[in-house]
């Protein structure tokens, strides 16, 4: 009787999410778990797109370094280590972030800028959706807005109503998701090939357009978020390395396929619109439930990490609060879906790339260089917003002012080094709470 309650007892706490409090060890799970929502995490339309650019940009051959670059080197290491924090805290990275950053500046400006981002994508792509399902259906979306208005609201429902119930919905969600979704992608590259053959798509040639950095830059923004909210999921899973280095191959077991898949079927139907490549041939609906399954397997995570970061700023903490939470920021999700965030998409991309390597930086030095050990930090470490500035900042003219090298590394790398020195300085000359624990009295580790 007491192994049944006690049975009963781990079952219920499987499916609860308290955003503010560690995950406990008895309920963490297989790597493969967290490593198939990172899969459907990866598993959306943007990837088919990058793919259609970059091989537009360096011919099929010229392109396997860029992507094999940066899904097996950069995005598995940043998932490695950022995914690692997740597991050995068992926190979300919001909460996380509360040491290094302290928790005034976690909650105003790190969970703020997770949940406003995590929101903003989500909104975009429920836009994405709606309007296939109009085309689908064959309502014109830019003329009957209120048709329009009523497809968009119920595609955000649908897609809000797994993260909202909590990770152990997802989970199963992505398990059926993504290999359904890969199996039509599977069809888009067939008829590429009836079109053109493997002939033609390997002796297609890009027209030089990019850099190798630059491609990498490009195809590294889409996972950038990765760096800080992997924490968000890995909280779920062992706390060793063996398990968090193993979990990024969801996210390299579909990026990279994905990434020539896209490649594939703009150089054989002339566009990476799996929905188009369909509808040319006659089959919208295999088009659209392509695009319904990709966007729908990373909008859970969009939507899971939106209400984590809100439950942060809002001190909540049960799995009740977290759902309210959640499904409040799902309404102004829609509402933006509605309002036209949609026009804004370069907008939020930016804003991301800019950002969130940033906030790695502090995280990860922070965390490596404490050895290990979390706790909760009251008040404002300004030496964090200082460095996370000069990451920014960095980013920002290797962006845009003088283009060079890969931007988000770059931030990253930047970020770190000069928290760390901040600190050191600080150690030596006026430790603090924030301090305590990274340095001995002569300011070395």
């Amino acid at each position: 009787m007491g192994n049944e309650t006690n049975k009963e007892k781990k079952g219920k706490a499987a499916i609860v999410d308290e955003p503010m409090t560690p995950v406990p060890l008895d309920q963490r799970q297989h790597w493969i778990t967290p490593a198939v929502i990172f899969g459907g995490l990866e598993f959306c339309v943007p990837i088919l797109m990058i793919g259609a650019t970059l091989i537009g940009a360096f011919g099929i051959k010229g392109m396997v370094p860029v992507v094999l670059f940066t899904f097996l080197v950069l995005t598995w290491a940043g998932n490695s280590v950022s995914g690692y924090i997740g597991a050995k805290t068992g926190l979300s990275s919001s909460v996380i972030a509360r040491q290094g950053f302290g928790d005034k500046q976690a909650k105003f400006i790190i969970a703020l800028v997770i949940g406003v981002i995590s929101m903003g994508w989500w909104a975009i792509q429920t836009s994405v959706t709606g309007n296939a399902l109009c085309v689908v259906l064959g309502i014109n979306y830019t003329e009957n807005r209120v048709a329009w208005a009523i497809v968009t609201i119920i595609v955000g429902i649908l897609f809000s109503l797994p993260s909202i119930i909590g990770y152990s919905s997802m989970k199963w969600t992505d398990y059926l998701a993504v290999p359904c979704g890969l199996i039509l992608c599977v069809a888009g590259i067939y008829l590429a090939l009836k079109n053109v053959g493997w002939s033609g798509i390997l002796a297609y040639e890009g027209n030089g357009s990019l850099t190798f950095a630059a491609g990498v830059t490009l195809l590294l923004g889409m996972n950038v978020s990765q760096l800080v909210i992997s924490a968000d999921y890995t909280r779920y899973a062992k706390p060793s390395w063996k398990d968090n280095i193993l979990i990024p191959l969801g996210i390299v077991a579909i990026g990279i396929p994905l990434t020539f898949i896209g490649a594939i079927m703009a150089v054989g139907n002339g566009t990476a619109d799996i929905v188009a490549v369909m509808q040319n041939l006659g089959f919208p609906i295999w088009g659209f439930l392509v695009l319904w399954l990709a966007s729908w397997t990373s909008q859970l995570v969009n939507n899971y990490t939106m209400g984590l970061s809100f439950s942060n700023i809002l001190n909540v903490t049960s799995n009740k609060g977290r759902v309210l939470v959640t499904m409040g920021g799902t309404v102004v999700s829609i509402a933006l879906s509605l309002w036209g965030i949609l026009d804004h998409f370069q907008d939020l991309l930016s804003l991301a790339a800019l950002l969130y390597p940033a906030i790695a930086g502090v995280m990860f030095v922070d965390f490596f260089m404490r050895k290990g050990k979390w706790k909760d930090r009251l008040g404002w470490n300004f030496m964090a917003t200082i460095a996370m500035i000069a990451g920014t900042g960095i980013g920002y003219l290797t962006t845009y002012v003088k283009p060079i090298g890969i931007a988000p590394l770059q931030s990253l790398i930047v970020t770190g080094v000069v928290y760390y020195v901040a600190m050191n300085l600080k150690a030596k000359t006026a430790p603090d709470k924030f301090t305590d624990g990274m340095f001995d009295q002569k300011g070395e580790r």
